[in-house]
């Protein structure tokens, strides 16, 4: 088995969906017919859920008719946000079948297919065009990327120039990771967590100019703190989530935003 199919193997799951449609009922909404809000960010991941989401897009620069790209777009809660609360157009790309097809089905319920897509591929091989879209995000899926050079070489490709890059992802800061599991891995052996001068090397290689970054550790130890409590989104619970408080507490661990855009 590749280490991609490891990756895919590690977030697929066969009720995802009826997770997330059970989440809706309990809300009293319709499961045929809600919107992308009604989901509470069960279906967003990252630290911070869609309040983090929307910071990212503003600084993104993502606006009505922009053309957006969601590397590693999971459920597509990121990719349906986008569309809803900013008008934009977005093509989501996942690994993981499960997932594609979950971020499909929820995207149809919600009314969004028309502004929202999606298809099952890897990030070393985007199926675009050159200069496709005008922004490209990548939202905690770097800590599973091995190739991360190759990855912000395809975006590069995609973007057209002067596109926007905005990645968050959690980053080493200091030490060795000792204890998994973590969200994004069982063992190590699928974990690619790196510094973010290596991110910033990388997306200097790719022709990409460094615009900013940010850490928010406070934010995601409270997001954490929350799952803890019982408020997790679906699929981030378990001993991964008190390990990956102790790395933040600790200062090996944190989340980091890097904002790029792609030189002419």
């Amino acid at each position: 088995m590749s280490y991609e199919e490891s990756v895919a193997a590690h977030y697929g799951r066969d009720n995802i969906e009826d997770q997330l449609l059970a989440a809706v009922r309990d809300a009293g909404k319709d499961p045929d017919h809600f919107s992308p809000a009604d989901l509470h960010g069960a279906d967003q991941l990252h630290m911070g859920g869609p309040a983090a989401t929307a910071r990212v897009a503003a600084r993104a620069g993502i606006s009505a008719g922009r053309r957006v790209l969601d590397i590693g777009s999971g459920m597509g809660g990121v990719a349906r946000h986008l569309a809803h609360e900013f008008g934009a157009t977005v093509h989501g790309v996942d690994l993981t079948p499960e997932l594609v097809a979950t971020a499909r089905s929820i995207t149809r319920r919600t009314g969004l297919e028309g502004s929202v897509t999606f298809s099952q591929g890897s990030a070393v091989a985007l199926p675009f065009e050159d200069s496709s879209f005008d922004t490209a995000l990548m939202i905690h899926v770097g800590m599973n990327l091995r190739e991360k050079d190759r990855v912000f070489a395809e975006a590069a490709r995609v973007l057209r120039p002067g596109g926007v890059l905005a990645v968050y992802d959690i980053m080493l800061l200091g030490g060795d990771i000792e204890t998994y599991p973590l969200p994004w891995a069982e063992t190590a052996e699928t974990s690619f967590v790196q510094p973010p001068l290596a991110y910033t090397d990388a997306l200097e290689a790719a022709g990409f100019d460094v615009d900013l970054e940010a850490k928010t550790v406070e934010e995601g130890i409270a997001f954490l703190e929350q799952a803890v409590a019982g408020d997790a989104p679906v699929g981030l619970d378990g001993q991964a989530v008190p390990n990956l408080m102790a790395a933040f507490r600790a200062g090996i661990l944190a989340p980091v935003e890097i904002y790029a855009h792609r030189r002419a």
